[in-house]
């Protein structure tokens, strides 16, 4: 059996407090995620005004999940810093590829590791002598809202690392960019625990947007959506991929 570090993992404050003043709640957006058999939540954060339209507002802000593979965005921010990573787009490996990122993880050392989880206050609860699987084992966990924080703070470089080394991580976690939009995000998905994440912003006539999506898949689809094609559903039905938004 794995000992427990006692390192612990404090708990953040909340990136971006929820008020009646700047939420929006959307119960069309939890039609989706029923119609394609999954609850969870979804929010959607408009970084000009700061506002949120928001399916599930208390999942959001007090439901705290492992990250699963989303945790790989740390060890690949910080290997990029120490040039454990070759600075080119070419050689980005997948989340999907986990040993990848064990074997990377165990290159930088838990003691560098722990302490970028400690500066960034990344999540809460305390960190697993497991090595291969801390991420997912719920020996830490964090909330929709900790996850779409982490994300714009990259996307501004505020983060505590290099800015190439960000803005090198923002191009690998584009999907798709077209002359209507373009579309990064990180995700991840367990089919053990049959939960999902993803994390990212769509940009649309020099605006930027934040979202985060997290599933927890409760039934078969009742339609023709799929994991793939959920996010995407969710963000055509508030305006996007259009190019109009």
């Amino acid at each position: 059996m794995f000992q427990k570090s006692l390192f612990f993992v404090p708990i953040i404050i909340a990136f971006y407090a929820c008020s009646p003043n700047n939420v929006k709640s959307d119960a069309a957006i939890t039609k989706i995620m029923d119609s394609a058999g999954v609850t969870g939540t979804f929010a959607l954060m408009e970084n000009g005004s700061g506002q949120f339209t928001v399916a599930n507002l208390s999942t959001y802000k007090d439901s705290a999940f492992a990250p699963m593979n989303t945790f790989f965005a740390l060890p690949t921010l910080i290997a990029f810093d120490k040039g454990f990573i070759n600075h080119s787009t070419n050689t980005w490996v997948s989340f999907d590829s986990a040993v990848y990122y064990q074997n990377l993880i165990a290159k930088i050392g838990r003691n560098t590791i722990l302490k970028t989880i400690d500066s960034l206050h990344y999540g809460k609860g305390i960190v697993s002598a497991d090595s291969t699987n801390y991420w997912s084992n719920g020996s830490i966990r964090i909330t929709a809202d900790e996850q779409l924080g982490f994300i714009k703070k990259m996307y501004f470089n505020e983060l505590p690392f290099q800015k190439r080394s960000q803005d090198l991580f923002k191009k690998m976690i584009v999907k798709e960019d077209n002359s209507n939009y373009k579309l990064s995000y990180i995700n991840a998905e367990d089919i053990n625990s049959n939960n999902a994440w993803w994390v990212g912003y769509v940009e649309e006539n020099k605006h930027v947007y934040f979202f985060v999506l997290f599933t927890h898949q409760v039934k078969a689809a009742a339609t023709a959506d799929t994991k793939a094609t959920l996010l995407k559903n969710i963000l055509m039905q508030q305006g996007f991929l259009k190019g109009v938004r």
